[in-house]
């Protein structure tokens, strides 16, 4: 069997904040909520923002305090849909004054894309194939 991506999980500090964006921005919509997490439904997998953990799980998963660089080398791909829904994004983030690091640009793969920075700094693409 092939594996296949069933979760992917950012850990947040703000978690009204990170799904207020995600939401809001994104266009992504909850699928279930629960203590200390937001999941969103993304096709083959969910998409997850946890609240930090405490030192003590930390801990008992051998996992380290994400700290303030946790979004340093961290990419987020999300595909809205359309070219224009690539421009639809990052309208909504510019006038909630929120950080679009690059604006949309078609690119030689064949997508409209996008990177915007979250409420923790995660880099997060949203992009479309050209074709959609």
């Amino acid at each position: 069997m092939l594996p296949s991506l069933h979760q992917s999980l950012l850990m947040v500090t703000d978690l009204t904040a990170s799904t207020a964006f995600y939401e809001d921005i994104v266009g992504l919509e909850t699928d279930r909520v629960e203590e200390g997490n937001v999941e969103f439904a993304t096709g083959e997998g969910t998409f997850v923002l946890e609240e930090d953990f405490d030192p003590e799980v930390l801990d008992a998963f051998g996992l380290d305090d994400p700290g303030d660089d946790r979004g340093k080398g961290v990419i987020v791909a999300l595909d809205v849909g359309t070219p224009d829904d690539v421009d639809a994004v990052c309208e909504r983030a510019s006038e909630a004054g929120d950080v679009v690091r690059m604006g949309p640009m078609d690119v030689d793969w064949g997508r409209r894309m996008a990177l915007l920075s979250d409420p923790d700094g995660y880099t997060i693409e949203v992009s479309a194939s050209l074709s959609a």
